[in-house]
């Protein structure tokens, strides 16, 4: 007889988001304190995730794996944007809070069943997260497919803007894309300080450089502006 411990968790739908850390490879010869700053923004996001909780009937759950955070909340199709727009929140924060502390992330949120037990974690919304959060080429956070399908972008917050994310393969489509520089009020000053925190991540080797300045590319020409509804566009 099988103990209760591992009985199969019931899959039902949510959200998931996927963060993985670029370079972690070979990241200890030039941060000997990496591990120490990826536990304390894997902490600091859990903390963030209790203060979303009551805005959709599911907690948001933060698990983390290596250099990979993931991020869960349950909830129904109905209330989908919410959560979208929680899980939109919190990547924000943590691609601010990760360059700060030179471990930066990319990510991907996606739509649809899943489910956790402990440290595993499986279904469609996994997978698809999974898939997309190491496709794209720079620093950031888009919706997948299937969250777009969900997304009602008249009730989505001024965090969102279109925008093409730069992938390892063309692919012609402008997902809404997380804005982690909303909250800038000098832009050509807090680019400056961004491009000086890039300069501490050398030596820029070829197969990070496109990622950086794919980053920077993407916050000089996006300059987001909220329309009508509450949603954001592309400033070009």
């Amino acid at each position: 007889m099988q103990s209760s411990a591992y009985i199969a968790p019931t899959m039902s739908d949510g959200v998931v988001t996927f963060l993985d850390v670029l370079g972690w490879r070979g990241v200890y010869d030039r941060n000997p304190n990496a591990t120490v700053q990826l536990s304390v923004l894997v902490d600091g996001l859990r903390k963030q995730g209790e203060q979303q909780r009551g805005k959709v009937q599911g907690d948001v759950i933060v698990k983390s794996i290596s250099d990979t955070i993931a991020i869960f909340t349950h909830c129904d199709v109905n209330e989908a944007t919410k959560a979208i727009n929680i899980h939109g929140e919190l990547a924000a924060w943590s691609i601010r809070k990760s360059i700060d502390a030179e471990i930066p992330v990319r990510g991907a949120i996606s739509f649809g069943n899943f489910a956790i037990q402990n440290n595993i974690f499986i279904g469609k919304a996994v997978d698809e997260a999974a898939a997309w959060h190491e496709y794209t080429d720079w620093i950031g956070v888009h919706l997948t497919p299937s969250a777009e399908f969900v997304f009602d972008r008249t009730n989505g917050s001024t965090q969102w803007v279109l925008y093409t994310p730069p992938n390892k393969s063309a692919m012609p489509w402008q997902p809404h894309c997380v804005d982690w520089t909303r909250t800038w009020n000098d832009r050509s000053q807090e680019i400056d300080k961004i491009k000086a925190k890039f300069r501490s991540l050398g030596p820029i080797v070829p197969e990070i450089a496109s990622k950086l300045l794919n980053t920077v590319n993407f916050i000089e020409s996006t300059a987001p502006v909220a329309d009508g509804e509450g949603n954001s566009t592309d400033g070009n």
